[in-house]
């Protein structure tokens, strides 16, 4: 969605000042909200709690723009963004709640094939939900 919103069609007339508010924003909050938000993103890995919160950090701080960009990507693109954000929910739930559970279990399927498809099952979710990023260790200079 984020790359929806900063492209422009061909003929279309957006103020010219869109791209940089949007930008400038979205960095802003994120740089606030610290390392552990920014730094994901910027390797491209999205995070179900780091969008969350930089959406919701972005709505606070230029609520008047939200309209701007939704009309910007349009309606139907946002209900389908939506519905992928909802499954990284999901997936987010399902990684931390449901797969520390199951893992003990899995091991002790006796199927092979069984074991094998729900590993792959809680990888699926480990993986759609971002939560396989590690954020690493920060050094500090001496």
């Amino acid at each position: 969605m984020f790359q929806k919103a900063m492209s422009v069609k061909v003929g279309s007339k957006v103020n010219t000042k869109f791209v940089n508010r949007l930008l400038a924003t979205n960095f802003e909050v994120m740089d606030k909200m610290g390392l552990q938000t920014i730094k994901p993103f910027l390797q491209d890995v999205v995070r179900f709690d780091g969008l969350v919160s930089s959406l919701a950090g972005s709505f606070v701080a230029d609520p008047l723009f939200m309209p701007e960009i939704v009309g910007h990507v349009g309606i139907p693109a946002l209900v389908d963004w939506l519905g992928h954000v909802g499954m990284m929910g999901l997936y987010t739930a399902l990684d931390s709640t449901v797969s520390p559970v199951l893992e003990p279990l899995v091991e002790n399927i006796e199927n092979p094939r069984d074991r094998f498809n729900w590993k792959r099952q809680m990888e699926a979710w480990k993986y759609g939900s971002g939560r396989d990023y590690v954020l690493p260790e920060v050094q500090e200079e001496k």
